[in-house]
């Protein structure tokens, strides 16, 4: 298992010992894609390796100029990215799957987004029927336990009762835990040594021992001290022989 953590600014490239990190470009919020570029060069400057994570520039935008500009965006990142991207799955306003026109959007941009990097898709639109999102495109998965607990799922029995077809093709995971609201979302607070994600973290890994968890909490002062967790987990599991 490889660890790695997110950040958004290239002040934050370096600041903790990892494996990788996670570029987050939240458009709407910054960084814009000019301050992107810049972390990304520190990265590539520091040999830090990376993956980028766009969270509002939806793939299955069906608008002509609104699509243009966001394939614009997601393509320069492409571009950018070094390990790959992670998406998210899209959905409707409130939750529900996507109509055929969209899904199709959706499946036609993700093609054109492979033909330069690789792309995983994350559960954040609709967690409770991911299964059929990644059963409808193909490819790399990124699991995110915190949204899985947000949904009402709890983490660790869907860790043991994921299909091992859909386990084969992960290699990232979210890592962060619910703990109520935090600004406007549920999850993002940093983990606990009880806490449920990293019990299921624990079974996935046990599951497949080769992913990067990469963390996402939004109190960038308990990076340091989350990403010891992991290690500590790591090597606890390298000493009962998973590799």
């Amino acid at each position: 298992m490889q660890l790695g953590y997110r950040l958004s600014k290239k002040e934050e490239v370096g600041l903790y010992r990892a494996d990788l990190v996670q570029i987050s470009y939240w458009k709407r919020f910054g960084p814009n894609l000019n301050e992107i570029k810049e972390t990304a060069a520190r990265c590539r400057d520091r040999g830090i390796r990376f993956v980028i994570h766009p969270v509002f520039t939806m793939l299955s935008e069906i608008r002509p100029a609104h699509r243009e500009k966001n394939l614009e965006e997601l393509l320069t990142l492409a571009e950018l990215a070094d390990l790959g991207l992670i998406v998210h799955d899209e959905v409707r306003p409130g939750g529900a799957r996507l109509p055929e026109e969209r899904l199709a959007a959706y499946g036609i941009a993700l093609e054109q987004l492979r033909a330069h990097c690789p792309v995983s898709i994350e559960n954040a639109g609709n967690t409770n029927d991911i299964g059929w999102f990644w059963e409808k495109f193909d490819g790399a998965v990124t699991v995110d336990l915190g949204h899985f607990e947000s949904s009402g799922i709890d983490s660790m029995s869907k860790m043991k009762a994921l299909p091992t077809a859909i386990v084969d093709r992960i290699n990232y995971v979210h890592i962060h835990r619910k703990n109520g609201d935090h600004g406007g979302i549920m999850d993002h607070w940093p983990l606990t040594e009880d806490c449920a994600e990293l019990a299921a973290l624990e079974v996935l890994v046990k599951r497949k021992p080769q992913l990067a968890a990469i963390l996402e909490v939004n109190e960038m002062e308990e990076v340091g001290r989350n990403l010891q967790m992991l290690a500590e987990l790591r090597n606890r599991l390298r000493d009962s022989g998973v590799p």
